[in-house]
């Protein structure tokens, strides 16, 4: 019922869009085509170069602070022909943004702000907020803006990636024609040098200007010393400027209005104060003391919380809030003990003479973890413990299945029961095909499926290919087609693959034995 209901909603929003077919790989080609005109330094092309693309994949988060809990649309553009060209590209906008006085970085940053502000008794506090930016941020306009920063063989990229916008929902691909996808690392630092231009251009054709203005992406802070009517005037007016860009306002209750994660309140004498901000659907539920996870990480959250206070808490408020936090931190399991030693936790103070060095991801269980830590410290390698399993895990994806469309380590069956057991960094349905073709024109050196299928006569089983493990480092796709080599020993591969040390073998032959009591219905999903 929640996924038809989710269906349902996204459906009214691509309903205006245009609908159009698969083009990863001729953006993939495209991108590739560009960087090679493109003045950028060639080793630097060969990291932007798409590696086995996928389709950005819409999905929804939902707010649930707001009545009828709509969805937030997102475009998950990981791994899409143009993400690594969209993050460099930010990059290199990022240093023409983000400079004026009106910009906000965090709100750790603004709260030195309101220090230095003060409000008269007919002053308004008022917050606006643009009605969802980043897909109405019109293109056409945002490339004359590139213009002033940037030469027509850079501006080439930022128009390749800006103007295919496009994304897979229900099995049905659809274009995006005007604004940018929320879930591009290219779409903030567009909006910012849109709204840092819009918001030039409102300011100055404005009658009645606000006393300040303060903004970080879509939200802003303003002071406003011109009565009730003449904001209601302002607004209109603003929303006068692009039709695409429409704000929606906000004026202050009882003295106090949230920003961010602030609640600014009035104080008697005229100036600000700060605290933090909670939504009325807080739960204050946080990284359980009895959960099975590292104390680091249990750690972490305490002393994340606790900072923050700090940093957003005026002195009047700091106490309250840390009341609050030990409250809260007891309701979350935690003992005095643990509570009383991140109350009173020093800052980290980073130590120079501290050499880095490698760091291992490793599934945190208890006391195998610790063992193993103790002795990769020895190496001068830090362990950092990862829940073996999440929530997610065992919860339906929201997002459309990739299928045979991404690079990882797969398993092709043959009508004898042996299987071939491969990887790729491209996406498997483009190493399927080429398998497909070795086999029509019977070239069995080429690999050895088109070996076994020509040289025996057997019937190669193309069309029941599955993915064992989603991998797109390379290191970690020889290890894992090594591993899963070994687990099928029938198989119809002419090698073993990487060569894995004796250290393997008994994890490896534990493996071919599921446990006792084992049911694969009850494995949570491992890409």
């Amino acid at each position: 019922m929640i996924r038809i209901q989710i269906s349902y909603f996204f459906i009214k929003i691509i309903n205006s869009l245009i609908h159009r077919m698969d083009s990863v790989h001729f953006i993939e080609r495209k991108t590739v085509l560009l960087l090679k005109k493109s003045p950028i330094a060639e080793e630097v092309c060969q990291q932007l170069r798409p590696p086995g693309s996928r389709p950005p994949r819409l999905y929804g988060l939902p707010k649930i602070q707001k009545p009828d809990i709509p969805l937030r649309p997102i475009v998950s553009t990981i791994g899409s022909p143009t993400y690594r060209l969209a993050k460099h590209l930010a990059g290199l906008l990022r240093t023409y943004t983000g400079n004026g006085p009106r910009h906000v970085r965090n709100s750790m940053e603004f709260v030195h702000t309101l220090d230095s502000l003060h409000v008269d008794p007919h002053d308004i506090m008022v917050s606006f907020d643009v009605v969802s930016l980043f897909t109405r941020v019109p293109i056409k306009d945002t490339m004359g803006l590139l213009g002033r920063h940037f030469e027509e063989n850079i501006l080439r990229l930022f128009r390749h990636v800006l103007t295919t916008s496009y994304f897979t929902f229900n099995g049905q691909f659809y274009e995006q024609t005007d604004g940018v996808a929320m879930g591009s690392p290219l779409s903030p630092v567009i909006s910012n040098l849109y709204m840092e231009d819009f918001e030039e251009r409102a300011l100055d054709l404005a009658p009645h200007k606000p006393r300040c203005w303060f903004r970080y992406v879509d939200d802003t802070f303003v002071i406003w010393s011109h009565g009730p009517d003449k904001l209601q005037d302002f607004l209109n007016h603003i929303n006068s400027i692009n039709q695409c860009i429409q704000f929606t306002m906000e004026t202050e209750t009882e003295g106090h209005l949230p920003f961010l994660d602030i609640d600014i309140y009035r104080r008697p004498d005229g100036s600000l104060g700060h605290r933090v901000y909670r939504k009325s659907t807080h739960t204050n539920l946080y990284l359980n003391a009895a959960s099975h996870h590292h104390p680091s990480n249990k750690q972490a959250a305490l002393s994340t919380l606790v900072h923050r206070a700090r940093a957003l808490c005026d002195q009047d408020s700091l106490h309250a809030e840390l009341v609050l936090l030990k409250d809260v931190f007891k309701k979350n399991g935690y003992n005095n003990r643990q509570i009383h030693r991140v109350l009173n936790r020093r800052p980290n103070i980073s130590r120079p003479e501290d050499k880095p060095g490698s760091v291992a991801f490793l599934p945190y269980v208890g006391t195998i973890f610790n063992r193993i830590s103790r002795v990769l410290s020895r190496h001068n390698i830090k362990a950092v413990g990862l829940p073996p399993y999440k929530l997610s895990s065992f919860l339906r994806p929201v997002k459309d299945s990739l299928g045979l469309r991404t690079p990882g380590v797969y398993s092709i069956p043959c009508e004898c029961g042996k299987v071939y057991i491969g990887q790729t960094g491209r996406s498997v349905d483009m190493r399927l095909k080429e398998h497909q073709r070795h086999i029509r024109f019977e070239q069995p050196d080429k690999s050895a499926v088109a070996e076994h299928g020509i040289d025996l006569g057997h019937r190669i089983q193309l069309q029941n290919t599955s993915i064992l493990a989603t991998k797109t480092c390379y290191m970690d796709r020889i290890i894992r087609e090594a591993i899963e080599i070994q687990l099928h020993p029938g198989n119809k591969n002419r090698e073993g693959g990487f060569c894995l040390s004796k250290s393997w073998k008994p994890l490896i032959c534990s493996l071919k034995k599921p446990p006792p009591g084992y049911d694969a219905r009850s494995r949570p999903h491992r890409p």
